[in-house]
C-alpha cells in the first residue's frame, strides 16, 4: 500500500516540476505532500519492545527493596 502511496506523491512532485502556471505547481505540490503523509501512516511503526518482551538476559533488574 505505501508503495502506490510513494508512486503517486512521485507523480505528483513530476506534474509540478513541469508545470509552467504557479498555482498549477502549488496544487502539484499540495497533493504530493498529501500522498507523503499518507505514505508516511502505511508504514509500519517500529516500537521499542516491552521489558517482558525482551529475553531473560536483557531485561531490566526490578527494584529492589533492600536498596534505598
Amino acid at each position: 500500500m505505501s508503495e502506490e502511496f510513494r508512486r503517486r506523491a512521485d507523480e505528483c512532485r513530476r506534474l509540478a516540476a513541469v508545470s509552467s502556471d504557479a498555482s498549477e505547481k502549488a496544487f502539484w505540490l499540495g497533493l504530493m505532500e498529501r500522498w507523503e503523509a499518507l505514505e508516511s501512516r502505511a508504514r509500519p511503526v517500529r516500537r521499542k519492545p516491552k521489558p517482558r518482551e525482551l529475553p531473560p538476559e536483557q531485561r531490566p533488574l526490578a527494584p529492589s527493596h533492600y536498596v534505598r
